[in-house]
């Protein structure tokens, strides 16, 4: 799926000659160069350990400002922001992230307060909370204590949690881990529908081929250090449907 719009592209996320490493000797990235235009659905795939939580992360800002790694170069640009010269607070209010531990993202006694606690944190009215409860259909979940939930549960407060702040950009860590396939079905209507409303651009970072193959149309795809965009078909026409391994 991707937002159809009568507007012109316009790049929302643009990495310029961007390098990155964890440690001296092991290279993540390698001068990758891309960007993503504002509405888009794109997944983001590779093998284990390629880096797709790193990209993420890349984006989110948690790197450089939270982890610093041996080597970051190049510039990356975040609705008009340098990433590396903007504080986290400020980015955090373009882009929201569901980690793939859900459980390390709750901490509230209620789901209310669970939704509250970042418009709090960022000065924004409270009441955005409600809305945001409402808009995924867990109202009657505003009372209960989040670590009590299910997986769905919990995806949807802390998706709640993320668009009451009305982010420009979200991002998702093997969002479908934890999902059995009726909720894979409820998490692809949420976020078509954050899309369509909101022209929100969604990244979804994971393994499952049929929730990227339901969802998106192009694929970052991660190997040998470098970033390719790549169409749906390029990478799920093998025979086993996801041989992410000899894509070409």
């Amino acid at each position: 799926m991707k937002q159809d719009s009568n507007d012109s592209p316009s790049p929302i996320i643009e990495f310029h000659n961007v390098s990155f490493s964890y440690e001296k000797s092991r290279s993540i990235y390698e001068n990758i160069n891309f960007s993503i235009n504002k509405g888009e659905i794109l997944g983001i795939a590779g093998n284990s350990g390629s880096g797709k939580t790193t990209l993420a992360y890349l984006i989110k800002g948690i790197i450089p400002h939270a982890i610093k790694g041996n080597r970051y170069s190049g510039e990356i640009i975040v609705d008009g922001h340098l990433v590396h010269k903007t504080k986290l607070a400020s980015l955090a209010q373009t882009t929201g992230m569901v980690f793939q531990d859900l459980n390390a993202q709750l901490f509230s006694n209620t789901v209310l307060d669970e939704v509250k606690f970042g418009l709090l944190n960022l000065k924004m009215n409270p009441k955005l909370a409600l809305d945001a409860l409402q808009n995924l259909n867990i109202i009657d979940l505003k009372d209960r204590i989040p670590m009590n939930l299910s997986a769905g549960q919990k995806q949807r407060v802390i998706l709640a949690s993320i668009i009451a702040l009305q982010p420009k950009i979200l991002i998702l860590d093997e969002p479908s881990i934890h999902l059995d396939y009726r909720n894979k079905i409820a998490l692809m209507h949420w976020l078509t529908r954050l899309n369509l409303e909101m022209n929100m651009t969604i990244l979804i970072a994971s393994n499952d081929p049929w929730l990227i193959g339901q969802m998106c149309e192009e694929i970052l795809y991660i190997k040998d250090h470098q970033i390719s965009r790549k169409l749906k078909s390029e990478l799920m026409s093998k025979r086993s449907l996801w041989m992410w391994n000899h894509a070409t």
